[in-house]
């Protein structure tokens, strides 16, 4: 099997080339920063239903494992942002900085209003000034994007959602100790008593309790089945100069039908989105009924959890291919391996498990 093979499952090729691609390994900030933009200007990502926001996402997903994953964190962002009826800042690079890994996260508090945020509203406009404190993990594009949209916690149970300059936080770039999603620049950042001037994205609450929550996570799917499609690209350009061996087409076999259960699981899932959100209420930065949310739940779920677990089986089969060879002497394929790998280790095969088994019982 070929790269041009799999154009039958992957009819929409990977973007054109972007900066630094001959050397993507060794980008610097700057250029890392160019790429993503390059990759983010692929589309109108706003305005694109969801079957062809995901197709794009596949597609974005084929190109490489760290800046897939920055470019669709901007992506999340923007939809975000166009859900609760805000713009983007001109030209800014985003992330979302979620993550409560080990129970961190920030806490916040509101210490006034009308602050200038250097250019962080729309038009340059102003945000309110806040004080925040704690640990955020996985901050991918720590030091190299412009602007994060982040869930902050007033207390125990209300959260807020904030868009943050964050060009001036420092990453503790000390705690990542793999060379796996290097690229990602997915450092940590501590924050204490910080200050600063920030946009609140939607009313207290909104974030987790919106429509387009789970969503996020087939966007993030999508880009996972694009990773699958890239794998089998390097496994094949890999074997093209290796001698045969009898396990090869059965191995390449089970590799092509897991790229086609995560493209089908993805390409189901877009009319199914838009159905279901069809039916969410009207109308700018309201809250999801719950009897929706559940339903979106449950198929972001299945996506993700069909998905993830089909593109790290396309991982085993490539390195049982390629063997110590093709691990110690391609750059590229390894590379991948070892990204795609932690990149998918954020799907929680337990937990959504049990919520689907639950769900199914109930």
């Amino acid at each position: 099997m070929t790269p041009a093979d799999l154009t039958v499952l992957v009819p929409v090729p990977a973007p054109a080339g972007f900066p630094g691609e001959d050397h993507r390994h060794e980008l610097t900030t700057t250029e890392l920063r160019d790429a993503v933009a390059h990759l983010a200007a692929a589309h109108e990502w706003n305005s694109l239903h969801w079957p062809d926001l995901l197709r794009a996402l596949v597609a974005l997903g084929r190109t490489d494992v760290p800046l897939s994953r920055l470019t669709e964190g901007h992506v999340d962002a923007v939809r975000i942002l166009g859900e609760a009826g805000v713009a983007p800042v001109e030209g800014a690079t985003y992330g979302v900085w979620a993550s409560r890994s080990h129970a961190t996260g920030l806490r916040a508090r509101r210490v006034g209003a009308g602050g200038d945020d250097g250019g962080g509203g729309e038009a340059g406009g102003h945000g309110d000034a806040w004080v925040l404190d704690g640990t955020l993990r996985f901050a991918s594009g720590a030091g190299v994007l412009d602007r994060a949209l982040v869930p902050v916690w007033l207390d125990e149970s209300t959260s807020v959602l904030l868009d943050v300059p964050v060009t001036e936080w420092t990453p503790d770039t000390s705690a990542w100790r793999t060379g796996a999603m290097r690229l990602s620049h997915s450092h940590t950042i501590h924050v204490a008593e910080h200050r600063v001037s920030a946009r609140q994205v939607g009313p207290d609450g909104w974030y987790l309790g919106r429509a387009g929550f789970f969503p996020g996570g087939v966007g993030v799917a999508g880009v996972w089945a694009g990773l699958g499609a890239r794998l089998i690209d390097l496994t094949a350009a890999a074997l093209a100069s290796a001698p045969p061996s009898p396990a090869r087409a059965p191995r390449l076999g089970r590799m092509r039908t897991d790229l086609a259960l995560s493209l089908a699981l993805v390409t189901t899932a877009g009319p199914r989105l838009e159905t279901l959100l069809a039916e969410s209420p009207r109308g700018e930065a309201v809250l999801a009924p719950q009897e929706l949310v559940g339903d979106l739940h449950d198929l972001s779920t299945e996506v993700r959890a069909g998905v993830a677990a089909a593109v790290l089986r396309i991982a085993e089969e490539s390195r049982r291919l390629v063997g110590p060879a093709g691990l110690a002497y391609d750059e590229d394929l390894t590379a991948a391996l070892h990204d795609a790998e932690l990149y998918l280790r954020q799907q929680n095969p337990d937990s959504d498990a049990a919520h689907l088994g639950r769900r199914a019982s109930s």
